[in-house]
């Protein structure tokens, strides 16, 4: 089979995979070729590797503490059809992320930094809130159209046209994964409303990492600058602003100030 041949393909075989649904947390009609199902065995295939590589904290209360919490945001998150687990990670970074599929880890440096059930309820409603997004299964996806499109780039003998729709794609997707950062700030203080927790932890917490982020500031030479679209996520003052419209529907003078739009 040809190159040309198996681009055509690989189309035709997602496109006819191709779902449509309409997103409740990003309140979005959105299209898509993985199945709950096959996104929840994702999850826990990447969940399997993190508990392999990594160490799980010996702490019964503090483990128990985070799923007591996650639970109370699972339940009123906008993604229930999915089982959540939450899991605490003995590490000392400042540090939670999450997988696709409802899983969630929670660093216990973390948890030693947080001054309160609701900062950390803060925390964990951010990574509930990309996975009900499903921010990790749209990344996932646009990762295998970039590949598609490529290969049929090449398969037309446009290999320059190729390695230019790389790199745009490239600047594109990290702008995406910020503005997932900031709708997850965004959905975050909705859960936490709704869970019963304080929403203003959003900002509490926030500003902690604002200050956990300039101590590990790596200074670039002088006159070096990090372009904006080289930061995969976006400045904490952009968060603050995204948390403060999200709570208080405009956010202060000096946060347009301090944020880049």
């Amino acid at each position: 089979m040809s190159v040309r041949a198996a681009a055509a393909c690989a189309l035709l075989l997602c496109a006819g995979c191709m779902r449509s649904s309409y997103n409740l947390a990003s309140q979005r009609q959105e299209y898509t070729f993985t199945s709950t199902d096959r996104e929840v065995e994702q999850g826990r295939k990447l969940a399997a590797r993190v508990t392999n590589e990594l160490t799980v904290l010996a702490d019964d209360a503090v483990q128990q503490r985070v799923r007591s919490i996650g639970q109370r945001i699972a339940d009123v998150c906008d993604r229930r059809e999915l089982v959540y687990q939450f899991t605490v990670l003995s590490d000392p970074e400042v540090n939670a992320f999450s997988l696709p599929g409802g899983y969630v880890f929670v660093n216990d440096g973390l948890v030693k930094k947080v001054a309160s059930d609701d900062e950390l309820a803060a925390v964990i409603a951010h990574e509930v809130a990309h996975i009900a997004a499903r921010h990790a299964v749209r990344r996932f996806e646009s990762g295998i159209g970039l590949q598609l499109l490529q290969l049929a780039a090449v398969a037309t003998r446009q290999a320059q046209a190729a390695q230019g729709l790389g790199i745009g794609v490239q600047a594109a997707q990290l702008v995406y994964a910020r503005d997932e950062e900031l709708e997850a700030d965004r959905l975050a203080v909705k859960y936490l409303k709704a869970a019963g927790f304080d929403p203003k932890a959003t900002l509490t917490f926030l500003e902690k990492l604002e200050d956990v982020n300039r101590q590990r500031t790596a200074y670039l030479p002088r006159g070096v600058v990090r372009p904006q679209y080289a930061r995969t996520h976006p400045f904490v003052p952009e968060r603050l602003r995204a948390a403060k419209e999200a709570l208080f529907g405009v956010a202060d003078y000096i946060d347009y100030l301090n944020t880049t739009d």
